[in-house]
């Protein structure tokens, strides 16, 4: 039964999306089926979880990291956390440490989980990623795969979307290498790889 109200109400996202955002996906091929699998994603707008789950929804089940104070809405809370969506307190110090252990849990039953890196809508700007991803990939040993969002910014002006998959990546620091410093390292390297997708490519 939620698997079922879980699958219309991404249907209803993507027949939204394509309706008034005419929205064009591109490289849906490249997400594994099966087996533990990060995705990462840059973050311009409340649009993009929607957009980039209920599109990959088509492949497989998806987890996501989404802020608690959503999950305190009437109505979506509830959806939210059925959709699989893991709530992060983003103002705890240190970071959320129970975020991490359910995302990783995930991960570990072979999970699909999409992480926004910037942490926050960018508006525009470009943001120094944060560690979470890099640690979740050494931690499960799941593979990440870069996906870019275009033009999410104007969907309200019912501009087009464009959503693009890109490249897998594993993280694999050298033999004794300082785990704090190589996270940042591949955080910022996957933020690269997002922004070096293009609309023309």
């Amino acid at each position: 039964m939620i698997k079922a109200s879980l699958d219309l109400v991404f249907l209803l996202f993507r027949v939204f999306f394509r309706l008034f955002n005419s929205i064009e996906v591109i490289g849906l091929e490249k997400i594994p089926r099966t087996g533990p699998l990060i995705i990462v994603c840059n973050h311009l707008s409340l649009s993009d979880p929607p957009a980039l789950l209920s599109f990959t929804a088509l492949v497989r089940r998806v987890n996501v990291m989404a802020k608690k104070e959503l999950f305190s809405i009437p109505v979506l809370g509830w959806f939210i956390l059925r959709w699989g969506a893991i709530p992060v307190d983003r103002g705890r110090e240190g970071g959320d440490l129970g975020a991490l252990r359910g995302s990783l849990g995930a991960l570990k039953k072979d999970g699909c989980l999409i992480i926004f890196p910037e942490g926050t809508r960018a508006r525009g700007r470009k943001l120094p990623a944060k560690a979470g991803a890099a640690f979740l990939a050494h931690k499960s040993g799941a593979p990440v795969l870069t996906a870019r969002i275009f033009n999410s910014d104007n969907f309200l002006k019912l501009g087009k979307i464009i959503i693009k998959y890109g490249t897998v990546r594993r993280f694999e620091p050298a033999a004794g290498a300082d785990l704090k410093a190589a996270y940042a390292q591949f955080s910022e390297s996957l933020m690269s790889d997002i922004f070096s997708i293009t609309k023309e490519q």
